[in-house]
């Protein structure tokens, strides 16, 4: 069996165990929720269109999310923290397949797989693969585009040319505009260089025109199911407003040169250094470098240039710096210069001691604040660690460099993100909504909420009707009889809430072992004594 095959089969398991171990272990995290609960409430409704948090319509994102998400409920029977996940997983196994077609363009299979790898174990990858977020689909759909471009690079075919269209178009409706422009931005870069004007020929506009036209129906049935033009004001405030005049996420212009190393992350070292090394060659950097380099300060500066900033808006930008990474590996490995060796032994040298840290961190188990009854935990870490060591030794005997440190850095996403996050995950919401939806129908009482409330929540309480939510006590109506609020709202009116008190109502938190760190995950339920308020709500204390 060739080498590159038996690379492929340990990253495909890898990448498998990786996107798919423990996907529905993790209660809701983040704004996971507001597609969860958009799809649970379009369920209800049977809409396809208009999707809703607590009865209130929340059309800020495109559809197709909601849409996947929607099909994975009814394929597998329910909507739930797995079927949420499920599609943004396959995105991201559909992000790495594409990605090894469009490194075809620009490797050998070695070198194409290695690119692949880098992406894999890169930050920006990881930390969005497994979450119900609108990132990865965006990512896929980008990266899909710029395979079918560099495919039919240089034919004129009307089915490239719709693939590269509706991919595009497929990232746009994931996230937003973006994954529009960056392969337009790509393909026009290329076209200015290397003077591929072929490209304007009949089926691309064609192609164009069909995709376009897909794209721009979509806010159209959005306006019609909702009988406004709502839809289109939102499509320029979220994608053209946003850009010149952002609502929010203003962070300074300089912000991504620290995010992009971030999200290139453990790689960011071999990164840099691919900087130095193509500045000492820049007179004689051949096309396929100079397109990554420019294709990558393009998509940096149009970033840059728009004026809402947050480290995951710039994600596009992470193929083109994993194959700008990949060209100076790819160098540097058949010549090694002085820098070069010291990273590989650096970095060969940290992982090592990663792996026997892991070997022995049963040992150590509450210097680190972990549950030790979990005898689980400290054995997949030791597992984790007998697996980095090994990998390491396998990969510098068989000589395959980079592949010992992506494969061990692989077990550690593996151990960390699909292991340990969904094992540690504190399930607050879930407990807290969960029980109170249970108490609210074996009462008949409808729950009322003060202040704000998380969509994570209303996924959980999953009341088949609108919540009434107030914004002051004063509001509260009479029949309100089960109130909840966050933990933080009663500490800023505990005064105000001291009139139920006074009645006999009875303030509970969840028992501790449900808690979170986050206090905004933390809910507090207000009832009178007369409700059968159990386990695992108990007496609410200061002290906790």
């Amino acid at each position: 069996m060739k080498i590159e095959t038996k690379l492929t089969l340990l990253l495909a398991a890898g990448v498998i165990l990786f996107l798919f171990l423990n996907l529905g272990e993790r209660p809701l995290w983040g704004v996971e929720g507001r597609w969860a609960e958009g799809v649970r409430e379009m369920m209800l409704r049977g809409s396809l269109w208009v999707p809703t948090i607590n009865w209130t319509p929340h059309i800020t994102k495109p559809l197709i999310p909601y849409w996947l998400i929607r099909a994975s409920a009814e394929v597998f029977g329910g909507l739930n923290e797995f079927t949420v996940r499920l599609p943004v997983a396959l995105c991201g196994a559909l992000t790495l397949i594409a990605f090894y077609a469009l490194a075809r363009r620009f490797f050998e299979p070695y070198f194409a797989l290695v690119a692949t790898g880098l992406l894999t174990t890169s930050w920006g990858f990881a930390a969005y693969a497994r979450v119900a977020q609108s990132e990865i689909y965006q990512l896929a759909g980008i990266v899909s585009a710029l395979a079918f471009y560099f495919h039919g690079r240089e034919r004129q075919s009307f089915p490239l040319y719709l693939g590269f269209w509706l991919s595009a178009v497929f990232a746009a409706l994931s996230k937003g505009l973006p994954g529009l422009t960056v392969p337009l931005l790509v393909a026009g870069i290329d076209a200015l260089l290397y003077t591929r004007t072929r490209h304007l020929n009949i089926r691309a506009f064609l192609a164009g025109g069909i995709a376009l036209t897909l794209y721009l129906a979509h806010y159209y049935a959005i306006a019609k199911a909702l009988g406004s033009e709502l839809p289109f004001y939102l499509f320029v405030r979220e994608n053209l407003l946003q850009a010149v005049s952002p609502y929010d996420n203003r962070e300074p212009f300089y912000v991504y040169f620290y995010y992009v190393p971030m999200l290139l992350l453990p790689w960011t070292l071999f990164f840099l250094c691919a900087f130095i090394w193509a500045f000492k060659r820049r007179a004689s950097l051949g096309e396929k470098e100079r397109l990554v380099l420019f294709a990558m300060g393009a998509v940096f500066l149009l970033f840059t240039l728009a004026r809402a900033r947050r480290s995951y808006y710039i994600l596009p930008i992470l193929p083109f710096c994993v194959l700008f990474t990949t060209l100076y590996l790819r160098n540097v490995i058949h010549h090694q210069d002085r820098l070069s060796r010291l990273l590989f032994y650096g970095y060969r040298a940290i992982t090592l001691l990663v792996g026997f840290g892991l070997l022995f961190a049963p040992f150590c188990w509450s210097l680190f604040r972990l549950p030790a009854e979990d005898f689980r935990l400290k054995l997949a870490a030791v597992v984790a660690g007998l697996l980095v060591l090994l990998v390491l030794l396998w990969c510098q005997l068989r000589a395959v460099p980079p592949w010992g440190l992506i494969l061990a850095y692989l077990v550690l996403y593996i151990l960390g993100l699909s292991v340990f996050t969904p094992a540690l995950s504190s399930p607050s919401e879930k407990v807290f909504g969960q029980t109170l939806s249970a108490l609210a129908h074996q009462t008949e009482e409808v729950p009322c909420a003060l202040g704000k409330v998380s969509a994570n929540l209303y996924f959980y309480l999953s009341f088949p009707q609108k919540i009434p939510v107030f914004s002051s006590v004063r509001e509260l109506a009479p029949s309100c009889r089960l109130v909840f609020f966050r933990e933080s709202f009663y500490k800023k009116k505990a005064v105000s809430l001291e009139v139920f008190l006074r009645k006999g109502w009875i303030l509970r938190g969840l028992n501790k072992k449900f808690l979170s760190r986050d206090r905004n995950k933390n809910y507090l339920l207000l009832a009178p004594a007369d409700l059968p308020v159990n386990f695992p709500f108990e007496p609410y204390s200061w002290k906790r």
